[in-house]
Order: C-alpha cells, then sequence, then structure tokens
C-alpha cells in the first residue's frame, strides 16, 4: 500500500496509539518507517512508561512530532512539551501534527540547539530523507540543499524560558550534532536535577560532524550521566557499557537511575 502511494505527495492520518494521530505524508521515509516498521518502538515504550502528568519534555529534533506527541498524552494538560526542529518544511508538518490533536501543552519552536548563537546552514534533504538532515553530511538521501537556520545554546534558552532544574526528559537527536548539543547545555546537563535524556548514538553521523560515539559516551559520563538501554518486557534499565562501534541505537542516560527504575516498573499496564 505504501509502495503504491509513494511519490505522489500525498498525506494521510495515522493512528499511532490510543488518542494518538499523526498525518504521515507518503514523500517521507520516516513516514514510512512509522506507518511500516513500528519505527523506535523501544524507544516510545520508555516515553510512555516513564513520562507522567505534569512532567516537561523536550524534543531536540522533533522531525514531524512523533514524541512530541506521545510526550504530550504521558504529561497531560498540566505537563509542557517544547519541540525543536529548525527545518522549515518539517517544522510545518510538527505544527500541523499538534494542531490535529489540538495539543495546547506543547510548544513548537523553530530552533536548532547546538553550541553556539546565531544562524548556521542546515543541510536539508529534498528526496525524502528529512529526518537525516543535519548540520554535517547527512548520511541519507542524494538531493540536498541549504537552509540557513537560527540555533542557540541550550544553556542560554533554558536560563531564558525558565527552564532549569524542571525539564524531566529531553530527546536529542539530531544526526551527529548531539556532542555539540551537549556542550551547549553543559552548565544545565552538569546539575543532579539534570533531565534524563534519550540520546542517539551512531558512528556514521558522528564522525560526518567530526565527532565520535566514543566521545559522545564519555562526555555524557564527565556531565555525570550513566547509560542505559531500556527492556519494555522487563520494565526494567539495562546497564551499557562502551561499544566498540554504534551503528545506530538510542541510549537512556540516567543520573538517578533508582528514581527512573522505579518510575517505569510503577506504569500502569
Amino acid at each position: 500500500q505504501w509502495a503504491s502511494a509513494a511519490g505522489q505527495g500525498r498525506s494521510f492520518i495515522f493512528t499511532v496509539q490510543p488518542g494518538l494521530r499523526m498525518r504521515l505524508h507518503t514523500d517521507s521515509e520516516l513516514c514510512r518507517l512509522i506507518y511500516c516498521r513500528y519505527f523506535e518502538a523501544i524507544e516510545r515504550a520508555f516515553l510512555n512508561d516513564f513520562l507522567r502528568p505534569g512532567d516537561v519534555f523536550v524534543d531536540v529534533g522533533a522531525n514531524i512530532g512523533l514524541f512530541t506527541l506521545i510526550a504530550a498524552i504521558c504529561v497531560g494538560p498540566k505537563g509542557k512539551v517544547f519541540a525543536f526542529e529548525p527545518t522549515t518544511a518539517t517544522f510545518e508538518r510538527l505544527v500541523d501534527n499538534v494542531r490535529l490533536n489540538d495539543f495546547q501543552n506543547v510548544t513548537s519552536i523553530k530552533l536548532a540547539l547546538s553550541d553556539v548563537n546565531g544562524q548556521m546552514d542546515l543541510v536539508r534533504s529534498i528526496d525524502g530523507f528529512d529526518a537525516w538532515n543535519s548540520f554535517a553530511r547527512p548520511t541519507m538521501g542524494k538531493v540536498f540543499s541549504k537552509e540557513c537556520v537560527d540555533a542557540a545554546p541550550w544553556d542560554q534558552y533554558a536560563r531564558q524560558h525558565d527552564l532549569t532544574g524542571v525539564v524531566t526528559m529531553m530527546k536529542i537527536d539530531v544526526e551527529g550534532w548531539e556532542s555539540r548539543v551537549l556542550a551547549g547545555g553543559k552548565r544545565v546537563f552538569s546539575r543532579m536535577d539534570a533531565p534524563v535524556l534519550q540520546v542517539e548514538f551512531t558512528d556514521e553521523a558522528a564522525m560526518a560532524a567530526g565527532s565520535s560515539c566514543k566521545d559522545l559516551y564519555k562526555t555524557l559520563e564527565h556531565l555525570g550521566y550513566r547509560m542505559f538501554v531500556y527492556d519494555p518486557e522487563m520494565r526494567a534499565l539495562v546497564p551499557e557499557s562502551m561499544r566498540d562501534e554504534y551503528v545506530y541505537v538510542n541510549l537512556i542516560a540516567v543520573k538517578n537511575p533508582d528514581v527512573v527504575s522505579a518510575r517505569v516498573r510503577a506504569a500502569t499496564p
């Protein structure tokens, strides 16, 4: 069904989970993965098990809003979600999905988080691989253009918007730029009340950005985090030692694993 519609520029409404709808676009590889492959099922399970009403969630690299929307349901009307997506076309789709669900607890921000304050050239795909847009060389897609986007450090944004010490969880998926996001939020992430992090580890993207996943792992350790993967069947954090290579994995970085473990174990089945 997807293959027959691919490339035709169509969209349709898809129920991602009970009470949550998304507009998926047939020109998007990410949308195909969401529709056909239950994209990042483990990470989605962790969000549903960990977040609670009243929490604050930050989505860095929100794309069209999969994790933003799930978090919005979990944190409820008294919670807040801040979704960062710098690419114009993708940001418009994010906003559309927030409106589709009539979420009043989501703030969509057309901004990139980095270690600098100003404008940067983002390399964006125009052949369906926008989920791999990057400030470095994208690892997917063949046809690209550049878009000048605004960027700011998390330390600055958090200070200006009174978010220091109040964010429960932050997802960082920025195609190799993860280390720069951490550098720009060093003051906040060094605190004991820093948020739980979900961070993407992909060697190819990290190397294209002039970094490495081993350096990313060490940076998180220096900030006081311990790394885990999530076992949704056992509802357990599983310690994750540094690997020799990272093809693609999302790690959960935690400062208080006992507190996080208690939360997920108490989640409603």
